[in-house]
């Protein structure tokens, strides 16, 4: 169901875009759309979804020896991502650039950002040796999903609505000095021994 709502916001608009063009696309009733999503927008939230997954599983496997992009780039090097994997992501980055100017698309990204965040901070606080509800490891967590957020943003608009190529090492590059800024060189390297 989600796959569809994000079809057809992209390809139609979110105005011109119904709850029961949802239920028909994804062959349900509009019923049962509305008993598990609050609105048509919120539809998207799971394939949204994946993608911060993704990055948490990833995440959670850090080791300590690596920057956050030498790891984020070995595991894409070992884990090729599938056919239905690679449309999710377009279809998350297609969203993520949506969402800039449809203000309920915007808070379905902001709220699967937000569940990153609370998953991210126990995840940074174990890398930093810090309790998982230290302030420092949930302020790096807020800080660090910010930035992933504004490089989704700024990658998804360049790529989606430019056609700009990035490659996988540019948007590496990004995301590992959006973190070091985001953290003030605290988080993103390798963990001194």
């Amino acid at each position: 169901m989600s796959r569809h709502a994000c079809a057809l916001f992209w390809e139609r608009g979110v105005s011109a875009t119904s709850g029961d063009d949802i239920a028909a696309a994804a062959g349900l009733s509009t019923r049962t759309i509305w008993r598990y999503f609050r609105t048509k927008e919120s539809c998207v939230e799971p394939v949204l979804a994946l993608s911060a997954r993704r990055f948490l599983d990833l995440a959670r496997r850090w080791p300590p020896e690596l920057s956050l992009a030498d790891h984020m780039a070995a595991n894409y090097a070992e884990n090729h991502l599938s056919p239905e994997d690679i449309a999710d992501e377009i279809s998350a980055l297609r969203i993520t650039t949506l969402s800039l100017t449809e203000p309920a698309l915007r808070t379905a990204h902001l709220m699967v950002h937000d569940e990153m965040e609370h998953a991210f901070a126990p995840i940074i606080a174990h890398r930093l040796g810090l309790a998982d509800n230290d302030l420092t490891a949930r302020l790096f967590a807020a800080a660090v999903t910010a930035a992933f957020r504004v490089i989704d943003e700024d990658v998804g608009y360049r790529a989606i609505v430019e056609k700009e190529k990035i490659t996988q090492q540019q948007a590496l590059a990004m995301i590992d000095r959006a973190i070091r800024d985001a953290t003030n060189g605290q988080l993103g390297g390798p963990v001194p021994h």
